[in-house]
């Protein structure tokens, strides 16, 4: 199923209905290896990533976030204070770390067939208590995956690009 680039970065989309068919651990284990060599500031490698199976977690997630859309799992990707690069007087790498790992892994993942949604809109303090993570793990994004429903389309403005002219400037 391995693809061109391109044409993978293009048929990727965020999936917001899901099978209920659970991803067997070899494919995640894919996913996360993907996660795994993504590049981070100075190889800091400051992510901690939770793979959420159970639904009682489940079931906390959809409480702080309404955008779980139905998936059986999700990734739910955090960066560790204890490892983070600092970023001088900017704070630290550690949101830029983060989304660099999670993009690897939504590719990787639509590339098995997975489907995924990357997800920001979450009470990250809400969030801490409900999964009861320590005061060293801050939480970014979330990621709902599992096998995209048969009915599941892309969102009507996936192909909307604005042009190169808009978003690219020489100097």
């Amino acid at each position: 199923m391995n693809k061109d680039f391109l044409e993978l970065a293009a048929e990727r989309y965020s999936v917001r209905k899901f099978d209920s068919t659970v991803v067997e651990q070899a494919v995640i284990d894919k996913i996360l290896r993907a996660g795994q060599i993504a590049p981070t500031a100075i190889n800091s490698q400051p992510q901690k990533i939770y793979v959420v199976k159970s639904a009682e977690v489940m079931e906390k997630l959809r409480k702080v976030s309404p955008c779980i859309y139905g998936a059986p799992q999700c990734f739910v990707f955090c960066y560790n204070d204890d490892t983070v690069c600092p970023r001088g007087k900017n704070g630290n790498y550690g949101d830029i770390d983060v989304t660099i790992v999670l993009t690897h892994m939504a590719l990787e993942a639509a590339n098995l067939g997975v489907g995924t949604c990357i997800v920001g809109r979450f009470d990250p303090e809400e969030l801490t208590r409900e999964m009861h993570l320590p005061s060293n793990i801050h939480p970014v994004l979330l990621m709902p995956f599992g096998y995209p429903a048969q009915d599941c389309v892309p969102s009507d403005r996936h192909t909307s690009y604005r042009s190169l002219d808009e978003t690219v400037e020489y100097k």
